[in-house]
């Protein structure tokens, strides 16, 4: 829901100048504090612009009580006196701004602007630092060499988030076809140890073959489909969660709460997705670490590494991982989703999860159908490597045609969204492709290691897509020589890239040559 401006002031004179000044926004008038009270506790307002007017308004203290009812809620104050004490008196009660009156048209737009921007920036740190946490969970989870350190780590995850009373996590068995529970907490050990339940039954066994998660609270039971299964009546709310693999259902996470007026609600569902769809993941690479672990050379290997090009590469290494590096000419691919901050404002966590899964998904069929290494995810940003460990003829030409490729599903699944999400039409992808010298190898300790490529070449290809726009595909000179007879090229001429001392001659793809 879009915010609003709420205009608190006595006159209404002033009040038919200050919206006509304001034309362009929405702007909600009242004359009283109480007013202005009941419309805060009812709708988003993002700014508060309080007309002192002693004693009928008090603006200080009114913005004081409009703020607890809205935390992170931005004022300026309207008087007629603008001395310096009167300033320092606003910026002590929280004000962003002070206008004087009678209202300067141009200062007055200006002052509004910023503490909209101000407003806006708030609310932007306070979504990613809710959203942060749970996707750098992704990490947590797959350092973890065994199932059951991700179920603790899940089981934990869960704990903090939604402070639930009792937790559990049953993992489908293929060899008696059950759900068993494999980690749980506030629970029966014995009555853990002898639960087994058919795909199907009872409310667990139908979110796993359904693959829907569901939400029981107290006062809807009864009209529930799943009222005949309810086995407890004192529990009070409870969530059954799928955990997916893709298409796949590998298990069920169950929480509920009890002794206590707590309810669960659908924003619980959306951070449950998140942790789960990252635990799940986590469990999948352990349990294919697992298979292909049939030496304890070839199991270390597969603990530290994800792509197979670079276990294979590691194993026929008669040398200790930590000295596996080297210097070599390699391409590197940067794709960037530009705007993507903003997206995450107006986004609810599932959708923001779907997305990123599939561009991760199709960005990483392109690389590796061109042979190519994903080096890493980084938040909405992937670097890929071309050329090694995999050696390849023409590694600039594979790179910049896999970029192509790239671009053009980026673009189809931006319109696809687009359809549903308009916030989608700003969206954009900045990639680049360079080549040059790098470092090649293991960085990290004994424990820990990230198979990786350091070099000026990095920053530049990171640096150049944020230069891009309009899902163009930037390339340096290195690679512009080595597809001329494949793609339309356009010189843009030279950049000073941030953070790159010298100047960085830059073409853009135009398209494929027939």
């Amino acid at each position: 829901m879009k915010s609003s401006i709420l205009l608190l002031t006595t006159d209404k004179a002033q009040a038919d100048t200050i919206i006509s000044i304001l034309s362009g926004l929405q702007v909600i008038r009242c004359q009283a504090g109480q007013e202005a009270m009941l419309i805060c506790r009812n709708q988003s307002v993002c700014l508060a612009l309080i007309g002192e007017d002693p004693p009928a308004i008090d603006g200080r203290q009114v913005f004081a009580e409009l703020s607890a009812v809205q935390p992170g809620l931005t004022g300026v104050l309207l008087s007629a006196s603008a001395d310096t004490d009167m300033l320092h008196g606003a910026l002590e009660a929280g004000f962003s701004g002070l206008v004087q009156l009678p209202v300067n048209a141009i200062y007055l737009t200006r002052v509004v602007k910023q503490a909209m921007e101000r407003f806006r920036l708030q609310q932007e740190n306070t979504r990613l630092r809710t959203l942060l946490p749970l996707y750098s969970l992704g990490e947590q989870f797959l350092s973890a060499l065994t199932e059951q350190e991700i179920l603790d780590g899940l089981l934990d995850a869960v704990d903090r988030q939604t402070g639930a009373s009792h937790t559990s996590v049953m993992l489908h068995n293929v060899q008696d076809g059950c759900l068993h529970i494999a980690a749980a907490r506030g629970m029966d050990p014995v009555l853990v140890q002898s639960i087994r339940l058919q795909p199907g039954d009872q409310i667990a066994g139908w979110v796993f073959l359904q693959g829907k998660p569901v939400i029981l609270n107290k006062e809807d039971q009864e009209t529930s489909i799943f009222s005949p299964l309810l086995q407890q009546p004192e529990i009070v709310s409870a969530i059954s969660f799928p955990l997916r693999i893709r298409k796949r259902i590998i298990g069920v996470l169950n929480i509920s709460q009890k002794e206590t007026d707590e309810r669960f609600s659908d924003a619980d569902n959306e951070m449950l997705s998140i942790i789960c769809s990252q635990a799940a993941i986590a469990l999948e690479n352990v349990r294919t670490l697992n298979q292909l672990a049939e030496t304890t050379r070839m199991r270390t290997l597969f603990e530290q590494y994800v792509a197979p090009e670079v276990a294979e590469l590691l194993l026929a290494q008669n040398s200790d991982l930590m000295g596996v590096g080297e210097i070599k000419d390699v391409t590197i691919l940067f794709a960037d989703i530009r705007n993507f901050t903003r997206l995450v404002q107006h986004l609810d966590l599932q959708a923001l999860r779907s997305f990123l899964n599939a561009f991760f998904q199709f960005f990483t069929e392109e690389v590796f159908q061109h042979r190519g290494t994903v080096d890493k995810f980084m938040g909405d940003a992937v670097l890929a490597i071309f050329g090694a460990p995999v050696k390849l003829e023409q590694p600039n030409l594979t790179a910049v045609q896999a970029a192509w490729a790239i671009r053009e599903k980026f673009t189809a699944l931006r319109d696809q969204w687009s359809e549903r999400y308009k916030d989608f039409q700003g969206v954009d992808l900045g990639i680049a492709v360079t080549s040059g010298t790098v470092f090649l190898g293991n960085i990290g300790s004994a424990r820990r290691l990230d198979y990786t490529v350091i070099g000026n070449e990095v920053n530049i290809a990171q640096r150049l897509a944020s230069e891009s726009s309009s899902c163009q595909v930037y390339v340096t000179e290195s690679v512009r020589k080595d597809i001329d007879n494949w793609f339309e090229i356009k010189e843009m001429g030279e950049m000073q890239l941030r953070g790159v001392e010298s100047l960085t001659k830059v073409f853009c793809i135009n398209g494929e040559k027939q």
